[in-house]
């Protein structure tokens, strides 16, 4: 894929930010500076240094309010690219905070629906319920008598969810988690699915294909999809928790690509399926990858079909613009909420297979030259 180098999204940061996120996409190049980097971000904010969360929040994250989060979604209206909200806060495991989070999803649906340019609401079903009850469920069909209530409280905020965004027809994208938790987290969407999918795709759950068994579950999915006659929603990911299947290999569920290049293939595989099955898929690319973003871009029964392509907000922006100059449905993938809770999310990506460097490199290079031409005006 050719890139036309467009900058209009760069023109939201001041030269200095810029310049920051130079630096930062610079670090981010090698796998040794990288690490350290990641590590060193995480140091500065628990010592809430003020300067780089600034940073961080200004560049990679929607604010900490929806307020906040809607000037980012206008910007990026403006550019013809679209905005999937994210309220992002991880490491709480209480049933005051998953209540709370369904309220939070519902005034987001409630948004979503007056926002023509946020076509979807992002879940995460760790915010709904603790870990170790989808865990239990996912590898045991028997309850402890108190797990078992709490299983049904867990039943009960998804469909709540579920029924009011299908009231406001607003589409719902649930986010990956780690495989003792995910085969959980699909039954529930397959279920809600067959209720909730029949006109258009109000649920969309997400395949991680650095799973070995990834294709499998997308073939089970259109299985149902044409024994149950709806439209899969299915949101396709690299993955973003490789690091924690590998150190948790005992508690782990299936198995794991070793390379990367194993897991691109399968990626490009499964876009492949999709492309010949599309007919019973409503399906949404999440990808910085140039090869993968030029296999969807060619599939020549994806084209004129309703489908969506997405990458993360402050991340790729050389990649959004040109997919929208291309003809493309692009979004950018907008977390927010309160910064020291919602950072792991970004962190965690990064770190993973969601961001290569090959990204960093390219997107370091296009700031540099916008940096450059800044420098250049100023000075005439």
């Amino acid at each position: 894929m050719k890139y036309q180098e467009k900058i209009s999204l760069y023109s939201r940061y001041s030269t200095l930010t810029l310049l920051l996120k130079f630096i930062a996409t610079l670090l981010l190049t090698n796998k040794f500076t990288k690490n350290i980097s990641l590590k060193l971000v995480n140091f500065t904010i628990n010592r809430k240094v003020k300067f780089i969360t600034k940073f961080l929040n200004n560049v990679y994250f929607g604010g900490e309010t929806l307020t906040e989060a809607k000037e980012i979604v206008n910007f990026l209206g403006k550019n013809n690219i679209y905005s999937v909200l994210d309220y992002a806060i991880e490491g709480e495991n209480n049933e005051q905070f998953f209540d709370d989070a369904v309220e939070s999803t519902l005034k987001l649906i409630n948004f979503s629906s007056n926002e023509k340019k946020i076509p979807y609401v992002v879940i995460k079903p760790s915010s709904l319920g603790a870990i170790h009850i989808y865990e239990e469920r996912t590898k045991s069909r028997t309850f402890l008598e108190e797990n078992s209530d709490a299983w049904e409280r867990v039943l009960a905020r998804y469909e709540k969810i579920f029924s009011y965004a299908y009231k406001k027809s607003v589409r719902i994208m649930i986010d990956a988690e780690q495989s003792w938790v995910q085969s959980a987290v699909d039954t529930i969407a397959i279920n809600s699915m067959i209720n909730y999918n029949k006109k258009e795709p109000i649920i969309t759950l997400t395949i991680q294909c650095y799973k070995k068994e990834s294709l499998s579950i997308l073939k089970d999915l259109h299985v149902i999809a044409v024994g149950n006659k709806i439209k899969v929603g299915v949101k396709l990911v690299r993955g973003a928790y490789l690091e924690e299947e590998i150190i948790n290999h005992e508690r782990a569920i299936g198995s794991v690509f070793s390379k990367k290049e194993e897991t691109d293939y399968n990626y490009n595989v499964a876009v492949k399926y999709i492309a010949e099955n599309i007919g019973f898929f409503s399906p949404f690319f999440a990808t910085h990858n140039e090869v993968s973003i030029s296999n969807i871009l060619n599939e020549d029964m994806l084209k004129h079909k309703p489908c969506w392509m997405g990458q993360l907000y402050g991340i790729g922006d050389h990649i959004s613009s040109n997919l929208v100059n291309s003809g493309a449905k692009v979004c950018k993938y907008l977390p927010y909420g309160p910064f020291n809770k919602s950072l792991p999310y970004l962190l965690r990506r990064i770190n993973e297979n969601a961001v290569s460097i090959d990204t960093f490199m390219r997107e370091n290079t296009i700031i540099r030259k916008e940096i450059i031409s800044r420098i250049r005006r100023s000075i005439k």
